[in-house]
């Protein structure tokens, strides 16, 4: 179940945000859902970077993460 609350998912449960579903950390014109939140954003991105966390765009979500988690094993 989708839990973060992204203005794609506020919108599909019909919450007043009004028209605009724009990535509000970024202020780029893509929709803020969340892929773009965790792997796309440039705000995010950043942020990553910062915690020494670098994600690949050409996989899929699952395999990103799957792949971090394997750099630090337990």
């Amino acid at each position: 179940s989708d839990r973060l609350n992204t203005r794609n998912m506020l919108n599909r449960r019909h919450y007043n945000i009004g028209s605009n579903l724009d990535c509000l950390l970024c202020g780029h014109r893509i929709e803020e859902t969340v892929e773009h939140l965790f792997f796309h954003c440039v705000f995010s991105q950043e942020c990553w970077r910062v915690l020494g966390f670098h994600w690949s765009t050409h996989n899929h979500r699952l395999q990103l993460i799957s792949h971090q988690k394997n750099q630090y094993p337990r």
